[in-house]
């Protein structure tokens, strides 16, 4: 299934993305086998995202970060998003803006906060597989250096 949002250009499949690359907050850091899972929420017509993850030197503790974000209806092309991440029982009180920079609906999306640079900077590379090739992620990663990613900040997140 597909989640259809109004104003927006960009289809996501509901299900799971694999982050398989590039840098990431300092919360994910040295983490490994990153999941973000997608449900569409059709009364609300927002996405419910569960993040899990597992963070360096807590291999065996599986953290949880839920979510939900849609589509900011000002930007006509679909590609600008927001998100709010879930602390303890609240979401935060404002939306934290994302920016779709590639997707193939089968296959990959890639994600970037809108700045480049600062403390909440962050961009993902996620994919459907949970391996994928070196040369499956180079036009993958070419996308994010176009954006204004430094390339040698890119890392590869153990799956």
């Amino acid at each position: 299934e597909v989640c259809e949002f109004a104003h927006s250009a960009i289809h996501l499949p509901h299900g799971r993305y694999v982050q398989v690359a590039w840098p990431a907050t300092s919360f994910e850091v040295g983490g490994s086998h990153g999941l973000e899972q997608y449900t569409w929420d059709e009364k609300k017509q927002q996405v419910k995202v569960a993040y899990t993850m597992q963070r360096k030197g807590k291999e065996t503790a599986e953290v949880l970060v839920r979510q939900r974000g849609g589509v900011r209806k000002e930007n006509p092309n679909g590609t600008t998003w927001w998100v709010q991440p879930k602390i303890g029982p609240l979401y935060l009180p404002f939306k934290l803006g994302y920016m779709v920079i590639g997707a193939q609906e089968d296959s990959y999306l890639v994600a970037s906060s809108p700045s480049t640079t600062g403390l909440g900077a962050w961009c993902y590379i996620m994919t459907r597989d949970k391996q994928v090739t070196d040369a499956f992620l180079e036009p993958l990663k070419k996308t994010a250096v176009d954006a204004g990613w430094d390339p040698a900040k890119a890392e590869r997140m153990v799956q």
